[in-house]
């Protein structure tokens, strides 16, 4: 069974901490596993609280941490080749703005995710979305509007989280289609096959 709490004033200090956790779940992706039981905890504790802003913030810290998770992400993108971790007097990064760089020499790396971090964002997904669904189904008519409300911003945050992990749909192709700069077909589309898991 499922408890949700009523606050209808709103505790400013549980918001603000709810606010600097939705900020942390930013971090990256390899890094939020080592936390993945305290982050589960506090979003088992948080999420049922009937208070706009709270449930808004949690909201969000649910869409932040599923895009940490499962989004591929530039994780440095300085554009020099020097080295930025030697001293000030050796290296001062300010004269590095606006000076050409060969494409070659650019050390960008990304964070690209890995099993663990697909697997928390999955079990995430499966823990959380299908609660609210189970609240909207079996209580259709008993909630009041303010839990539905809080029920379908969590689930809409949820999803637009993980929507790299969904698979593309694969249909009929529409006719008549207003051409743009990059068509549906197109090969610079984003291809994941390591989202594309069995449930």
């Amino acid at each position: 069974d499922i408890l949700i709490l009523n606050d209808d004033k709103g505790d400013p200090e549980l918001i603000w901490c709810l606010k600097l956790f939705s900020e942390l779940v930013c971090a990256r992706g390899d890094t939020l596993i080592i936390y993945r039981s305290m982050i589960l905890t506090i979003f088992q504790r948080c999420i049922h609280i009937i208070h706009k802003d709270s449930y808004e913030i949690m909201a969000q810290a649910a869409k932040n941490l599923l895009k940490s998770l499962s989004y591929v992400y530039p994780i440095d993108y300085r554009l020099t080749a020097e080295n930025i971790e030697e001293p000030f007097i050796d290296f001062l990064p300010i004269r590095a703005w606006g000076q050409h760089v060969e494409y070659d020499k650019i050390n960008a790396k990304f964070h690209i995710p890995n099993e663990d971090e697909v697997d928390f964002a999955c079990e995430f997904v499966e823990i959380f979305m299908y609660i609210e669904l189970r609240i909207l189904n079996e209580n259709r008519t008993k909630i009041s509007n303010d839990e539905r409300l809080r029920s379908l911003t969590i689930l809409y945050h949820i999803a637009i989280g993980c929507l790299r992990m969904v698979p593309r749909i694969e249909s009929e192709e529409i006719k008549n289609l207003v051409s743009s700069i990059a068509p549906y077909s197109s090969n610079v589309q984003a291809q994941y096959s390591l989202y594309a898991k069995e449930p």
